[in-house]
């Protein structure tokens, strides 16, 4: 799995703009795990049937349509994340709710003591999370 968070690496890269793109509230908030909770809430409420509807949205109009905050939804509509994907249908829903939970360790400031660690570790302790990692990666860059 080590692929997947080399420094170079698609994983690192998002999450690296998306703390480069934190407004201060998410850092102060909940001793700095806000954002982990925000994503896992995002994660978690991901519902199929209303990411159905929004297929043919762009992405960035899509995901605020969904209550993503608006600086995580600069961030993954950027070119530089998903590529020139310019409609929320050709972002897989399950690549989008993989990637939502596998950038909680990159961006959480202390994992030990994290709100959302249960969830991290149900997420890590996943025997398909590795081909999904691939899978993800390997398409969007």
């Amino acid at each position: 799995m080590t692929y997947a968070f080399d420094q170079d690496g698609f994983y690192v890269r998002v999450a690296d703009r998306t703390l480069d793109n934190l407004p201060w509230l998410y850092k102060t908030r909940r001793k700095g795990h806000f954002l982990c909770l925000r994503l896992t809430e995002l994660a978690a409420g991901l519902d199929p049937g209303t990411y159905a509807k929004l297929t043919q949205t762009p992405i960035r109009d899509g995901l605020l349509r969904l209550r993503f905050p608006r600086f995580l939804a600069d961030v993954l509509s950027s070119t530089a994340v998903f590529g020139l994907k310019q409609i929320l249908g050709a972002l897989p829903y399950g690549h989008l709710a993989t990637t939502l939970k596998v950038m909680i360790p990159l961006v959480c400031p202390d994992l030990a003591v994290c709100p959302a660690r249960a969830e991290v570790l149900k997420t890590y302790g996943s025997p398909a999370l590795a081909d999904q990692l691939k899978t993800i990666a390997a398409n969007a860059g």
